[in-house]
């Protein structure tokens, strides 16, 4: 084996275990979400009434996903499980700022420009990652909606967002999915891409991919998707929302966007 080869070896191997660690932290993250989403269930199921007891309806009930009125043990558990999330959130970032910088050419560089992007459907998290990016190239706000899952952060900032526009754009973007389609296509700047990896783990995925922005550099990025009824949605969280929310006023990147 040459000196050449050997570096593509060994650049394959990191490669290989940094995205392992990544994608373990990832299934941890779901997991921890999963346990969170679990406790409020039970904290709902707890304090909702006997099918039998007389419905109050001159009193303001509290909201049984909240934790202010819960155990000290319930919110010091809830607490525990999102510092725990936030913790390796911040981890899952160290590592892929690790990957972009030491396994940059380590999986050879294999592209797909923009003008070879197609609408792939959604059977499968990477097919569902190109229709999502051939949609945003091309200004495709219907199909960029349907191909998104918002999470109820993100949702409720688009729907702040939604409030503040003329009737005539509430009227054409009349649902929270469309606003954030066409701010994800206003602010589209990737030229190609490349799959890289593909984790799944029961209805959610991480996809790995390797994009080229408009400057030309490229970059490795993750993207999480979500499985609903009709195939893979990219997950878009409340902090995305947020970012492009403030650039609404801002002229689009792309003409016509």
């Amino acid at each position: 084996m040459n000196a050449n080869e050997l570096s593509v070896a060994s650049g394959s191997v990191l490669l290989a275990i940094v995205v392992t660690a990544i994608i373990l932290q990832w299934r941890t993250n779901v997991e921890l979400r999963r346990e969170i989403a679990n406790l409020r269930e039970t904290k709902r199921e707890s304090l909702a009434p006997p099918h039998d007891a007389p419905r109050d309806t001159g009193i303001a009930t509290s909201r049984v996903d909240g934790t202010e009125n819960s155990p000290p043990m319930e919110r010091a558990e809830l607490a525990r499980l999102y510092k725990e999330i936030n913790l390796l959130k911040t981890r899952t970032q160290d590592i892929a700022r690790v990957v972009a910088r030491n396994a940059e050419g380590a999986v050879p560089l294999n592209l797909l420009p923009a003008s070879a992007w197609k609408n792939a459907g959604k059977a499968t998290p990477s097919a569902a990652a190109e229709t999502l990016m051939w949609a945003a190239d091309g200004g495709d706000v219907e199909t960029l909606a349907k191909s998104i899952f918002l999470e109820p952060a993100a949702r409720e900032k688009a729907e702040e967002i939604l409030a503040r526009l003329p009737d005539s754009m509430r009227a054409t973007y009349d649902t929270p999915e469309k606003l954030v389609a066409l701010l994800m296509a206003r602010e589209g700047d990737i030229r190609a891409m490349q799959v890289l990896a593909e984790n799944k783990q029961g209805d959610d995925a991480l996809v790995n991919l390797r994009v080229q922005k408009d400057d030309g550099k490229t970059k490795e990025e993750g993207y999480q998707f979500r499985r609903a009824n009709d195939g893979w949605q990219m997950v878009v969280p409340g902090k995305l929302v947020d970012k492009f929310g403030k650039k609404l006023t801002d002229p689009p990147k792309k003409g016509g966007k």
